[in-house]
């Protein structure tokens, strides 16, 4: 009996989890007959959720209704809130018209499909060509490393070979490729306000190391032992999202 009880908690405890972490979905929107998909992720914990247009910017949001079968959302933009629905049953997202079409804004329903987790990787940005594939989760980790005031986490893709950095207190976001890897290390460039930065991730010793500049005292060779942890999740940028807003 003993056991069945250990075991039912089990059970309860995943389903928990399970419902607490994130969910991202994908949409296929529509311009001018052109498909144009956008990601969300929202968190039942919180209610809030992160919208990712197809151009790539985001924009943060607040879950105002939750129903097993609908999520009532408040969006976020430049003009003022924007309030759609996604019916979780038929897994389409609602963008409600106006009456009669008089300011041209007809209702839209774009059919959704739960993707994995979107991750800090949608954060990446860099100036040339880019295909945004390359934002999709596919062998995606993190790193929480010790910073002198606060930790700073470091996300890294190794079959799409890009890297975003999140310095301490989310001051700045870097982003990078990884420019070589063999079986104990990584290594990857990022750059950012501050300038770029040469890094090494040693697997095995569980060492991130940034590369020093010769001759530049401000930029010595150091290390950092940190910590493994599953992907971080784009819903990391909600709080700064919303500060601009």
């Amino acid at each position: 009996m003993r056991h069945l009880a250990v075991s039912l908690f089990i059970v309860f405890a995943c389903a928990m989890q399970a419902e607490a972490a994130p969910t991202s979905i994908r949409c296929d929107g529509k311009y001018y007959d052109r498909q144009q998909p956008y990601f969300v992720t929202y968190d039942l914990v919180t209610n809030h959720f992160v919208y990712e247009n197809p151009g790539g910017n985001k924009l943060p949001g607040e879950i105002i209704a939750v129903t097993d079968a609908q999520l009532d959302l408040s969006l976020r933009a430049d003009g003022g809130r924007i309030l759609l629905s996604f019916n979780r049953k038929r897994n389409v997202m609602t963008w409600p018209g106006m009456p009669a079409h008089e300011l041209g804004r007809p209702l839209l329903q774009h059919v959704c499909a739960e993707v994995p987790g979107r991750t800090m990787l949608s954060v990446f940005r860099q100036p040339e060509q880019f295909d945004p594939k390359r934002l999709d989760p596919v062998d995606t980790f993190s790193l929480a490393c010790p910073g002198q005031y606060s930790p700073y986490f470091v996300t890294l893709d190794r079959s799409t070979r890009i890297v975003v950095l999140e310095t301490q207190s989310a001051a700045e976001i870097m982003s990078g490729n990884i420019t070589g890897a063999d079986d104990d290390s990584i290594r990857f460039t990022v750059a950012g306000r501050s300038g770029q930065f040469d890094l090494v991730w040693n697997d095995r010793k569980r060492l991130l190391t940034w590369i020093g500049v010769a001759d530049n005292p401000a930029r010595p060779t150091t290390s950092h032992e940190c910590t493994v942890t599953t992907p971080r999740s784009i819903m990391e940028t909600y709080a700064n999202l919303v500060r601009w807003r």
